[in-house]
This record gives C-alpha cells, sequence and structure tokens, in this order.
C-alpha cells in the first residue's frame, strides 16, 4: 500500500506541474482518472471493469398492497471482488445498498408496496471501488389491494420454552414474546420472521406490552412486578418492584403517561405506574384476582376481569376511582377493549361463549361462540375484526365486530395462548404454549 501512496504523491505533483497547469480542468479531471485507473491495476491488480449485469431479481409474482416481499439478486464480478447490491422497486423508491458478500453470492431484499398496479423490481451491483453495474432486468410484481382479513398460518417462527404473552412493535418491526420458564422476553424481527435477541429477565415474563411511542417494552412478572427494556438496544433499564403483590396483566393509557398493573390475590388491586419516571402514584382496589385488564382507546376508564369473584371492574382513570361494577359470571380472566370503544369482549374460565360489554351502560349486551378455551384477544388496527386464541381447541376464532359472528377459524399450533396484530393489519402473531412456536396468520 505505501507504493500506492508513493504512485498516488507523483501523481499530485504530476498534476500541479506548470506545464499541465495550462491545460483546462476537465481535461486535468479526465488525466488524473486515467493515470489513477492504469496505477490501481499495475499495483493492486484490480481490474476496472464493474461487476456483470445481475440476472433478474427471483421473487413473487403478485401481492397484497403493505404485506411485504421478499427478491433475491445475485451476480459475479470480473475480479472476484465483494459486491452490494440495491434493489430499485419500481413504485419510485430505491433501496439502500446492502452489505458486501463475495462474487457469485445472492443477496435478499424485502419491499412492500403501499399502492395497487404493476411494478417491475430491478437489481443493481456494486464492487469495492464503487465500480457499479447496470440494472437488471424487471421481474413483474402485481400488487392488489387486500380483501378481507389475515386467516391463513403464513409462517412459523420456532422459539423453545413456553411463551406466555405476545405484543408488536408500533412500528411493526419487531414483535416481542414473554418466554415463562426461561426468564426471556424474545425479539422477533417482522420482516424475516427470525429471533434476533433473547432478553434475560429476573423471573418468569406474565405479560409483555409495548410502549405506545415504542422506546420501551414493560413486562409483567407474576409476582415480581415490571421489568422495563429499551427497544433501542434490548436492555434492561429499569425494574419497578411491587411490594407482595402478584402481578398479573398490565395495560398502558394510549398516551402512554400511565401503565397499570393488575395484581391477583390476595392484593387485588390495580397498581397505577407513572412511566415519565416508573413511579407508583396509585393503587386502586378492584375485584377479586384481577387477570384481564385492558383501557379504553379515549384513556377514561380501564376495565378489569377479575377472575375469582365473576366481575368486571370498571376504574374511572382521572381519579382512579371504581364506577361501576358489571356481573359476568364465573373467571373472566381475559379482556379488551375494541378500538372504537363502545365495547369490551371478556373471555371466561377457558369456556364459551365470550361476552359482550357496550361501555355507555356497562351492560352485557351479547355472547359469542368461539372455540374451546378462549384466551387472549385483539384486534386489527381498524377494529373490523377480532382474533380470538383458543387454548383447548388449537385455533384462532376471527370475530367480524360489525355484527360480533365468527367468520372464520384457523388452525394454528397446540395451546394457542394470545395474540398480536401487525400495526398495518396485514398479518397476525399467535403464540402457542404446547408446540412453542409463533403462528403468523396472513394472506394467502
Amino acid at each position: 500500500m505505501w507504493i500506492l501512496r508513493e504512485a498516488m504523491h507523483s501523481l499530485d505533483n504530476l498534476l500541479d506541474s506548470p506545464i499541465l497547469n495550462q491545460i483546462g480542468g476537465s481535461m486535468k479531471h479526465l488525466l488524473g482518472l486515467l493515470v489513477t485507473g492504469f496505477c490501481l491495476i499495475g499495483l493492486t491488480g484490480c481490474s476496472l471493469l464493474p461487476p456483470l449485469t445481475p440476472e433478474e431479481p427471483t421473487g413473487p409474482s403478485s401481492g397484497n398492497i403493505g404485506s411485504l416481499y421478499a427478491f433475491t439478486a445475485v451476480t459475479t464480478d470480473p475480479n472476484e471482488d465483494p459486491i452490494a447490491y440495491r434493489f430499485n422497486w419500481g413504485d419510485g423508491e430505491v433501496s439502500d445498498w446492502s452489505g458486501f458478500v463475495p462474487s457469485g453470492t445472492p443477496a435478499t431484499m424485502f419491499h412492500a408496496w403501499n399502492s395497487s398496479g404493476s411494478y417491475a423490481v430491478r437489481a443493481q451491483a456494486k464492487d469495492i471501488l464503487g465500480m457499479r453495474s447496470c440494472w437488471s432486468p424487471g421481474h413483474d410484481i402485481v400488487i392488489r389491494t387486500q380483501t378481507g382479513f389475515p386467516n391463513s398460518v403464513i409462517a412459523t417462527i420456532p422459539i423453545g420454552g413456553d411463551p406466555h404473552d405476545v405484543d408488536c412493535h408500533p412500528s411493526g418491526e419487531y414483535v416481542y414474546v414473554g418466554n415463562e420458564t426461561v426468564n426471556e422476553v424474545i425479539v422477533i424481527r417482522t420482516s424475516d420472521n427470525t429471533v434476533v435477541a433473547r432478553v434475560q429477565v429476573d423471573r418468569a415474563p406474565w405479560r409483555v406490552d409495548c410502549h405506545p411511542n415504542g422506546e420501551y417494552v414493560y413486562v409483567t412478572h407474576h409476582g415480581m412486578g415490571v421489568t422495563v427494556i429499551r427497544t433501542s438496544d434490548n436492555t434492561v433499564v429499569a425494574t419497578i418492584p411491587i411490594g407482595g403483590n402478584d402481578t398479573d396483566c398490565g395495560v398502558f393509557r394510549p398516551d402512554g403517561e400511565y401503565f397499570y398493573v393488575g395484581n391477583d390475590e390476595p392484593s387485588n388491586t390495580v397498581t397505577v405506574i407513572r412511566t415519565s419516571d416508573n413511579t407508583i402514584v396509585a393503587t386502586v382496589p378492584v375485584g377479586n384476582d384481577p387477570r384481564g385488564i385492558t383501557c379504553l382507546p379515549d384513556g377514561s376508564h380501564i376495565y378489569t376481569g377479575n377472575a375469582s369473584s365473576g366481575t368486571v371492574s370498571v376504574v374511572r382513570t382521572s381519579d382512579n376511582t371504581v364506577v361501576a361494577t358489571v356481573p359476568v359470571g364465573s373467571f373472566p380472566h381475559r379482556i379488551f377493549a375494541l378500538p372504537d370503544g363502545q365495547h369490551v369482549y371478556v373471555a371466561k374460565g377457558y369456556s364459551r361463549p365470550l361476552l359482550v360489554i357496550r361501555t355507555s351502560n356497562n351492560t352485557v349486551v351479547d355472547s359469542i361462540w368461539v372455540g374451546t378455551g378462549a384466551c387472549g384477544m385483539n384486534a386489527l388496527p381498524g377494529g373490523e375484526y377480532v382474533y380470538v386464541a383458543n387454548i383447548d381447541s388449537d385455533d384462532v376464532s376471527v370475530i367480524r365486530t360489525s355484527d360480533n359472528t365468527v367468520v372464520a377459524t384457523v388452525p394454528v399450533g397446540q395451546g394457542p395462548w394470545a395474540v398480536a396484530p401487525h400495526p398495518d393489519g396485514s398479518r397476525v402473531y399467535v403464540i402457542n404454549r404446547y408446540t412453542r412456536d409463533v403462528s403468523v396468520i396472513g394472506y394467502r
């Protein structure tokens, strides 16, 4: 390399000589490039030839708006230099360059389209000197508008342990799974359904909830308190003890300012945590054994499913006061507020049916027969459909909320326990306790 440096120094002296200073700037620049090229060829053996034009990328020929699709490109470099790739997606967006890989090694990237139409996906390669190939021939993909709802398992992600809860990051980039028996929170990258981190925590993670701003995940531990994980580096940054209480479930107020934790027997309370400094600011007595908790979208009230007392407590968040108690029968252990705030669904004792509470007067107004062993529930972002994990029938019931009708039953792994939708509504993640994996429900 010192020879190359000396040659480049001599070139600088040559270009600054009085004779060459009489040559126009553009001619000087061209001469410099030619001499530099010959130096590189002679001294390093590197060719100035760019990588060959990549083959037409491989990938799907059709898809749906908002869903991620994988495309792969490959080519070779005449001098066997490492190659990086990028993709032109045909919709005005061009990807960043990939990392460098050996010549002849494929590279894969993902993209989602935001409108329907036909798009030509092309690839380009460059070598370590920055020499670029021509763009490849286009691979056509036709993107259509999604209709209906995700209703087929499109992937299964093995994770091991005993998965107990799941939540999706607000950006949609990651899914977080509480893994009870091994005391960890698993981080899954949604673009390729790959486990990218396992965050160790002190005790069994019972529930996981992403802060609305996406910066933290709050983990509720059965019998311990709350652990706070910073999502930027998956590091535990705080532990919030809730002394003597058997913590069971948690939910954020939509503005993210408070986190509410249900503490089952013997406490039978809800702990209110101010998230700005992770300080406990209130404790609210509710019914016996609050195992489920949800918050209305406007943040005005939280609802707790009190398993031992067979009731639902309604807590006004402005002053942390119980303003109503709704009798629902035996063992209400999961509860979910619909995105429109008008109704709350209640799952009872791993049995059928679900109950529907109208929030305007806190009255049970309907029941819905789903699979056996109804557990965790969640809705697509628009609120049109709710997904219910049925642990005993090994499936997920899809409820159309406009008329509380089950419109699909999706077989998944064994022991589905909780569900989390992707923010764009294209997928639903289901944890299966007995097969120790995650089912991804999407569009076929």
